[in-house]
């Protein structure tokens, strides 16, 4: 067999990370302001006073169409026949005879297939 040719990248090259020490920010401790200015102890506001009184509710029904009244219509029915049924008696047709009416059976094919001849075949090995 052919000798495979050598892979183009031989050296493994190997790179660690970066390993620098960051220092974490000093503690600091904050406290929130407190105004001196209190608010008051209790706040009542009343809704101010229209300018103008307020319009007094007036309901409105839209006038109805001019249109005639429908005519009423009334169908009856078709009243029934009450004839008698008509009895029909239909026996099915008999079928036909088969086209094929010989039976032919076949046989599988029993032929010896030699099987192959072993082979024992060992992987290539790449010397690094």
């Amino acid at each position: 067999p052919l000798k495979p040719a050598v892979p183009p990248f031989v050296d493994r090259i190997t790179t660690a990370p970066l390993v620098v020490a960051v220092p974490s920010p000093e503690e600091m401790r904050m406290v929130p302001p407190v105004f001196k200015v209190l608010g008051p102890a209790e706040t009542n506001t009343s809704p101010a006073t229209p300018l103008v009184p307020l319009p007094t509710l007036t309901t409105t029904t839209p006038a109805r169409p001019a249109v005639a009244a429908p005519v009423p219509r009334n169908t009856d029915p078709l009243l029934l026949s009450f004839e008698e049924p008509v009895l029909k008696n239909k026996e099915p047709l008999k079928p036909a005879a088969p086209p094929l009416v010989v039976r032919i059976t076949t046989a599988p094919l029993e032929v010896a297939v030699p099987s192959p001849e072993e082979m024992r075949t060992v992987p290539p090995v790449f010397k690094v």
